[in-house]
């Protein structure tokens, strides 16, 4: 095995994790998300939103009122 057997890009990844443990270490509490949030949570996803949508929507319609819904899904693109 030599240098010459190992492409640039495959170290890349070792990288940036490495960076990504350091920053988070560092900078984790500055980094805070919104309760509303539900993506890239930990012990948070898609069941919870989909809960907490349908409480509020529930808490609308038993007072009586109408609610429309949009929903937008975008997609997560990662480097």
């Amino acid at each position: 095995m030599t240098c010459d057997d190992f492409r640039g890009i495959a170290i890349t990844p070792i990288l940036c994790k490495l960076f990504e443990y350091g920053f988070l270490d560092k900078y984790q509490s500055l980094l805070t998300t919104g309760d509303n949030q539900f993506a890239f949570k930990k012990g948070l996803g898609c069941t919870n939103a989909i809960y907490a949508c349908r409480k509020i929507v529930d808490h609308f319609v038993n007072s009586g009122s109408t609610v429309n819904i949009c929903a937008i899904d975008l997609p997560f693109q990662s480097f």
